[in-house]
């Protein structure tokens, strides 16, 4: 059963249990998937109201643009949870292959890490996934119904929160590829994940003091 199919109750108990999975990645892409669906309902709760039909014909077009972008990612999003299964469950295998012979132990060896690498791109592509919808976020804030505003900020928290859990996701399985992996990989990984943290938090940080100009002015 795919976890997009799951109940919250369902995706909670096994989250909680001695299931091998869900964990950490599938939960990371959860909170973003909640991340962009609140932003959609932003713009759900404004076309066709009448703060939607005052604005200019670009901002009106450029909201259903942001609206089926935030629709589509919420599919994205959502098969990165099993993609996340699929990877840590592939990884888990590749650990029980047999190694006997040199010959077994070097296929083990190399379906390792060539899992591991699977394992650590795929929260790293989600990290890169969602660092791109701050813009959606912050159209919303700008031109969105100012009801929903605190639901535009809640969505910039959750998906910070979705991109530091992913980067989390990369550094563990980045470190069980130290000796693998040359210092200048090593290095452009961690770098990348650095900038995403970076640019997350001060994307974050900037949203987060223009909705409290609106929901909460002095």
């Amino acid at each position: 059963m795919l976890f997009k199919d799951y109940s919250l109750e369902k995706f909670t108990k096994e989250l909680s249990s001695k299931e091998p999975s869900p964990g950490g990645g599938s939960t990371a892409a959860l909170v973003g998937a909640l991340a962009v669906s609140l932003n959609a309902m932003v713009y759900s709760l404004t076309i066709g109201k009448k703060v939607f039909e005052s604005l200019e014909e670009k901002h009106k077009e450029d909201m259903l643009k942001f609206n089926e972008q935030a629709l589509n990612l919420i599919d994205v999003l959502m098969n990165f949870m099993e993609k996340d299964r699929e990877d840590f469950l592939e990884l888990m295998d590749s650990y029980k292959l047999p190694k006997e012979t040199n010959e077994e132990i070097m296929n083990r060896k190399k379906a390792i890490k060539e899992n591991t690498i699977k394992a650590m791109e795929t929260p790293l592509n989600l990290a890169r996934e969602c660092i791109k919808f701050y813009q959606n976020i912050s159209f919303a804030v700008k031109y969105g119904n100012k009801n929903l505003t605190s639901d535009a900020g809640v969505a910039a928290v959750l998906l910070d929160a979705a991109i530091e859990s992913a980067i989390i996701n990369v550094k563990v399985n980045l470190n069980l590829l130290r000796k693998d992996l040359t210092k200048v990989e090593i290095d452009k990984f961690l770098g990348e994940c650095s900038n995403l943290l970076e640019k997350s938090s001060i994307n974050k940080a900037n949203l987060i003091k223009e909705v409290e100009k609106i929901i909460y002015p002095e």
